[in-house]
């Protein structure tokens, strides 16, 4: 029995699937292909939380740690919330997936401390 795993997503497709968020949260972001949207940006938090928390608590300046937390606490927050507008519930998971990114990719590239 052959298990079929799948492959992790590049930062190209997260970056892609932030843009389409975006886009289709100025319209009537209803039906599966919104939905199927929303379920890869709610794991792509879940893969990116650890490193940009990391990051988040490398920081040396006390004010950039504080928003870079708040951003991580707010991320972790979109996936317990199911319900909602589902515009604004696009628009709040590609932004945090956004940010989570370039945490994580800052981390990635250069360490937690900066």
């Amino acid at each position: 029995m052959s298990t079929v795993t799948e492959a992790l997503p590049t930062w190209l497709d997260m970056g892609r699937d932030v843009d389409l968020a975006l886009a289709l949260a100025q319209g009537r972001p209803t039906g599966p292909a919104a939905d199927e949207v929303r379920r890869r940006l709610r794991s792509y938090v879940k893969l990116l939380v650890e490193p940009a928390e990391a990051y988040a608590k490398g920081l040396a300046d006390s004010r950039a740690q504080d928003i870079a937390t708040a951003t991580v606490d707010h991320a972790r927050g979109l996936l317990r919330d199911q319900g909602g507008d589902p515009a604004a519930m696009l628009r709040l998971l590609g932004k945090s997936v956004y940010y989570l990114m370039r945490y994580a990719a800052h981390a990635q590239q250069n360490g937690p401390q900066q």
